[in-house]
C-alpha cells in the first residue's frame, strides 16, 4: 500500500452557503456574526443555497486548516490492533440526528463533554474544534505548547503569580490558571479515549457498508466521524 500525506480537515472562514448561514445565524449568531465580517457584498451575490460536492482533486489553501500532521503508521497500528475492530450494533440516537449512529449512548455523553471542556478551555473557535477530536494526545499537546496554553506553561504562570502575590491582587488571575489547568489536563488525560471511539465507529461504518479497510478509506471514515460529532454537539445544543 502506498503512503500518502493523511488529508487534512480544512475549515473555511466564510458562510459555505446560504443554508449554512442561516442556521447558524438561527444557532450560533456569535460565530455568524463573525463570519459576517469576511464578507463582501459580491461574497453575498455568489452564495450558494447548498454547498456543492467538490471533485476529486479539489485543493484548499494549508492556512485553512488547524490540524497538524498525524503520523500513519501510529493510526496502522492500532487498527491492527483486535480490541478496536470488534463490531457493534448501529446504535438508534436519543435525538433526532443522523450522526453517530454507530456510537452508544455513553461513547455520545464522552464525546459530548470534550466538545464542552475545549469550549471551556477556549483553545479554538468551536466552528474548528471538531479536528482537535482526530489528533493524538501528542499532537494536541504540541498544539498547546505553541500556545502557551500546555499544563507546563500553566503551572508556571500560576507560580509566578503566587510569587508576587502579598497583597492578594493575583488571586483573581491565579484561580483562572487553576481552572484552566484542570481543564487542559483533562483534554490531553482523555484524548486518546475520543480518539480510540471514532476510530471504533470508523471501523464499524466500514464494516456495515462497503467493507473497505483501505487506509485511506479508514482515515477519511476517521475524519468524517470528528464531522459529525461536531454537528451532534451544535445539534444538542439548539434543543437546550
Amino acid at each position: 500500500m502506498k503512503k500518502k500525506d493523511i488529508i487534512k480537515s480544512l475549515i473555511s472562514e466564510k458562510f459555505a452557503s446560504k443554508a449554512q448561514q442561516a442556521y447558524l445565524y438561527a444557532n450560533e449568531p456569535d460565530i455568524a456574526d463573525e463570519f459576517a465580517s469576511t464578507m463582501t457584498d459580491e461574497d453575498y451575490d455568489e452564495l450558494p443555497q447548498k454547498v456543492k460536492k467538490k471533485k476529486k482533486g479539489s485543493k484548499k489553501s494549508k492556512k485553512e486548516s488547524i490540524n497538524p500532521r498525524m503520523k500513519k503508521n501510529d493510526l496502522l497500528e492500532y487498527i491492527k490492533n483486535s480490541s478496536v475492530k470488534k463490531k457493534s450494533k448501529i446504535v438508534e440516537s436519543q435525538y433526532d440526528f443522523p450522526y453517530l449512529r454507530e456510537v452508544d449512548p455513553q461513547e455520545r455523553r464522552d464525546i459530548m463533554k470534550y466538545f464542552e471542556m475545549i469550549r471551556q478551555s477556549g483553545i479554538v473557535n468551536m466552528f474548528q474544534s471538531h479536528s482537535i477530536l482526530n489528533w493524538a494526545k501528542d499532537d494536541l499537546h504540541r498544539f498547546l505548547y505553541g500556545e502557551r496554553n500546555d499544563p507546563e506553561s500553566i503551572e508556571r504562570r500560576i507560580e509566578e503569580e503566587e510569587y508576587d502575590n502579598e497583597d492578594g491582587e493575583n488571586d483573581t488571575t491565579i484561580s483562572i490558571l487553576k481552572e484552566r489547568l484542570v481543564t487542559i489536563n483533562y483534554l490531553l488525560d482523555n484524548k486518546q479515549k475520543i480518539r480510540d471511539i471514532l476510530i471504533r465507529a470508523a471501523l464499524n461504518r466500514i464494516d456495515n457498508t462497503n467493507g473497505n479497510h483501505e487506509m485511506r478509506n479508514v482515515q477519511h471514515i476517521f475524519e468524517k466521524m470528528a464531522k459529525e460529532s461536531w454537528q451532534f454537539w451544535v445539534g444538542i445544543q439548539s434543543i437546550k
